[in-house]
């Protein structure tokens, strides 16, 4: 079985802003965080994005959350996943389309 907390093993996510308003807040959610990696059966995939754009349409770049930093580092390995190229063919109408 695997798991995975998507988009919220960014930091400022994971924890939130608004947990960081108080020590109390913070060590709740890394008791969490050690919860979801304790009681992963087989895999734990933890995911961040690079780039987010805020409401104000500004570019942020992300980085992963403070307590992924804290996992020492033999129990882990980082992927990195690259964006492919769409490539265009020619199907048997002589039309274009892009495949991705």
């Amino acid at each position: 079985m695997a798991g995975g907390l998507s988009d919220l093993a960014a930091d400022g996510r994971f924890p939130s802003a608004r947990s960081l308003r108080d020590a109390e807040g913070e060590e709740e959610e890394r008791r969490l965080f050690y919860v979801a990696l304790t009681r992963a059966k087989d895999e734990l995939y933890l995911c961040y994005p690079l780039i987010e754009t805020d409401r104000a349409r500004q570019t942020i770049l992300q980085r992963p959350s403070r307590f992924i930093t804290e996992v020492p580092r033999a129990l882990f390995e980082i992927w990195s996943v690259d964006e492919e190229e769409p490539s265009l063919e020619i199907d048997e109408a002589d039309e274009l389309k892009l495949i991705n």
